[in-house]
């Protein structure tokens, strides 16, 4: 069995490419308060991931450890429905991409954004993110394989919290530019805001086929086992 780290960095990485949390922190990095609610927007997003990751390898842990088959079953049973929901994430994905030369639609937040305090910065990174269909798999994923390999309540907890981090790592730097603004960064955040917009729908079905791909891989090593 592979490595817990070996495991979660596929997850890790698909959040990380996700376009539009990366649209937001950019969007927030252009506007007028952008020190503030840069930073209120990560910590929201990376607290968020890793009390969700934490939650849900407690709860896996305590039914691997009641479940016949134990941790191997349920990380099977894990492994068909992730792969089942990741394809149909990428086809839905694909279904939603503008068509020809059509202009993706604009998120309607991205209007408020220049209006934003930080509380309000910090709540939209929990709402895009908690129940975003697109993240919520990979923690979850991630919560189950952190939970599957019996580890102690702290190691949990550092595994999820490392996840969290590396999963934010994107946003955390891209925060760090508030810190250091010039007008070579605005027109290069101006430009690839743009991109993963136009671009949003190709990512997310690419990065799904690939990780139903890994989760197929695990059914067949699980069964022919």
């Amino acid at each position: 069995m592979e490595s817990i780290t070996a495991q979660l960095i596929p997850l890790a990485t698909g959040i990380v490419i996700s376009p539009i949390p990366l649209v937001a922190v950019i969007a927030i990095l252009l506007s007028v308060r952008s020190k503030e609610n840069a930073f209120a927007y990560t910590a929201s997003i990376t607290v968020g991931a890793a009390v969700i990751t934490a939650v849900t390898a407690y709860t896996t842990t305590g039914v691997a450890a009641k479940a016949s088959g134990g941790a191997h079953t349920v990380q099977t049973v894990f492994a068909v429905v992730f792969t089942i929901g990741f394809l149909a994430l990428a086809y839905s994905s694909w279904r939603a991409r503008p068509k020809g030369d059509a202009e993706p639609a604009m998120p309607s937040w991205l209007a408020q954004i220049d209006s934003m305090q930080p509380l309000k910065a910090a709540v939209l990174g929990l709402l895009l993110t908690v129940p975003n269909a697109k993240n919520l798999p990979l923690e979850l994923k991630a919560g189950s394989i952190i939970g599957g390999d019996h580890l102690s309540w702290i190691g949990i907890l550092a595994y999820s919290v490392l996840f969290a981090v590396a999963a934010s790592i994107a946003l955390i730097l891209l925060s760090a530019l508030a810190a250091v603004p010039s007008d070579r960064v605005t027109d290069a955040l101006r430009s690839t805001k743009t991109a993963l917009i136009r671009h949003n729908s190709a990512i997310m079905t690419v990065l799904f086929l690939i990780l139903a791909a890994l989760e197929l891989s695990h059914v067949v090593e699980a069964l022919s086992k």
